[in-house]
């Protein structure tokens, strides 16, 4: 390493969501595992104040202590907004930001997060690329005033944010439905968390199956169906690798082949009955009911398993695609800042997933040099 080089840690977090059912208790998660941990999602009304449904406020406000307990050095993060959150009216409105950045800043030292997350999935016109950049702005001007405060610039909060798998939203013809605001989050942002899934699903490829969280793919499907250019885009469009970390989705769909005997891989005929997704414990129960045939592509970085004599094909990600994911996107194709589960909860009782994650997520020794 070059002299005044500076040292980054390997982000590896996680996103717990309170409301999934069945609900497993943050006490369960293997903090040891993560340096970061994301508790969400705090709801934001249409002035902008910030609302923790009652039900859950008290695992909010003991989330920190709690994942603690196994970790004492973990990070935590609140997040804000969350799928189906509509944060328009908000964005859009001075007064409103400024409600959202008063009151995060308040829950987070309240209840002992390390910092903040804006999770909004996903902004869906042009015109908000403004609104959104004077937020990022602002909440860090906010941060960067209440830092005085504090008695130590280590009680910093931090600030992060959940984005397309791509800086450019476009629709399925291709319009640019919205653009990122590249330079307000390299400014803003100590990273971004990109939400590198769901490339092929029963509601995008209802006649076919898929590599459904694929890394690479067939080049007729690219360059918008993988996370690797995606990473690319993102890189290319101004972001620095180090301030990029890969969604890692612990879940799954399902197809129903329409010629089972004989074809029943990537891109087979086959057709939906349902487009809600699978966790990946629930997607291990399945597997044990039947007799079904499992098949990985280092390629896709990719996983399916099919019934044998049966018509369930389900697309996900195990073990070994969790693997070759950290192991590309921080070693091999890039060298991004980390990645992060989405969700925790979706995990199997044993950790499967996040302990692959973990365990590939340590750069391996450089070959040695032939004497």
């Amino acid at each position: 390493m070059a002299s005044g080089a500076i040292t980054v840690s390997v982000v590896k977090s996680g996103y717990w969501t309170f409301g999934k059912d069945p609900i497993r208790l943050p006490s369960e998660i293997p903090s040891e595992l993560f340096t970061h941990l994301y508790a969400g999602f705090a709801k934001v009304d249409d002035d902008g104040r910030l609302v923790i449904p009652d039900e859950y406020l008290e695992l909010f406000q003991l989330f920190t202590r709690t994942v603690r307990v196994r970790n004492p050095s973990v990070k935590t993060l609140l997040s804000i907004g969350g799928e189906g959150a509509d944060l328009c009216p908000v964005v859009a409105s001075k007064e409103r930001r400024a409600n959202l950045i008063r009151d995060s800043i308040d829950l987070a030292r309240k209840f002992g997060f390390d910092g903040l997350d804006l999770c909004w999935l996903y902004p869906s016109n042009a015109s908000r690329q403004k609104p959104l950049a004077s937020l990022l702005s602002e909440w860090r001007h906010a941060l960067d005033e209440e830092l005085t405060k504090t008695e130590s610039p280590a009680d910093k909060l931090l600030l992060t944010a959940a984005v397309f798998h791509h800086p450019v939203i476009s629709d399925t013809e291709g319009h640019i439905i919205f653009s990122y605001p590249i330079p307000d989050i390299s400014k803003n942002l100590d990273w971004i968390n990109v939400l590198a899934i769901d490339f092929y699903t029963p509601s995008n490829s209802p006649k076919g199956t898929g590599p459904v969280h694929a890394w690479d793919t067939r080049p007729m499907d690219r360059p918008k169906m993988c996370g690797k250019i995606g990473i690319e885009e993102w890189i290319k469009s101004g972001v620095e690798a180090n301030k990029l970390v890969l969604g890692l989705p612990f879940y799954g769909y399902e197809w129903k082949l329409l010629k089972e005997k004989t074809e029943f891989g990537f891109f087979a005929p086959a057709r939906v009955e349902t487009s809600n997704s699978l966790s990946y414990r629930d997607i291990l129960k399945e597997l044990r009911r039947g007799i079904y045939k499992t098949e990985y592509s280092r390629s896709y970085e990719a996983v399916y398993s099919h019934e044998v004599n049966g018509k369930k094909w389900i697309g996900y990600d195990d073990g070994c695609s969790i693997t070759g994911k950290v192991t590309k996107a921080l070693f091999v194709d890039f060298k991004l800042r980390g990645y992060f589960a989405w969700h925790l909860e979706d995990d199997d009782c044993n950790w499967t997933l996040s302990r692959s994650a973990f365990e590939s997520s340590v750069e391996p020794p450089a070959p040695e040099a032939n004497p």
